[in-house]
């Protein structure tokens, strides 16, 4: 497990960058942490970084958005990102039933899950990662990643 120390919005778009430059396709990245912790903004710099030109929110009441990726990130083979709040969530199968798997299953796609720990079964795709996002001293943020 990585540690990264998060000081303001600027780190956090750099460790974006970074992150977003390792991905083939394929990963499901669960986003764990407290309200105000910055999963969504690290998915606002990430879908930034891959070049999706769409305005990024947190879809808190629609549940899934997906977007389509610059042409730099297809030809890296990532063609979608698919953006998930399962706060709302009670389970895996609600996850399920809003058409997750067919994304999370997709070689192409990159899925970020926010509030992955509600549906803990999400951990068993293969390709999963996690990224938990702490509070430090002040304002900085901790980040972990785990492989």
């Amino acid at each position: 497990m990585n540690d990264f120390r998060i000081k303001n919005l600027k780190d956090l778009e750099k460790f974006a960058l970074k992150f977003a430059d390792e991905l083939k396709g394929g990963e499901i990245i669960g986003l764990i942490g407290d309200l105000g912790a910055g999963k969504t903004s690290f998915v606002q710099y990430l879908a930034k970084a891959l070049g999706v030109k769409t305005a990024v929110k947190s879809p808190t009441f629609i549940l899934m958005q997906v977007f389509e990726t610059c042409a730099a990130a297809r030809k890296r083979g990532i063609t979608e990102l698919c953006h998930v709040d399962a706060y709302r969530l009670n389970d895996m199968t609600e996850l399920k039933t809003i058409g997750f798997d067919d994304y999370a299953r997709d070689k192409k796609t990159v899925c970020l899950v926010e509030w992955a720990d509600r549906t803990p079964e999400i951990r068993l795709y293969q390709g999963y990662r996690e990224i938990s996002f702490g509070f430090g001293l002040d304002e900085e943020r901790v980040i972990k990643v785990s492989k």
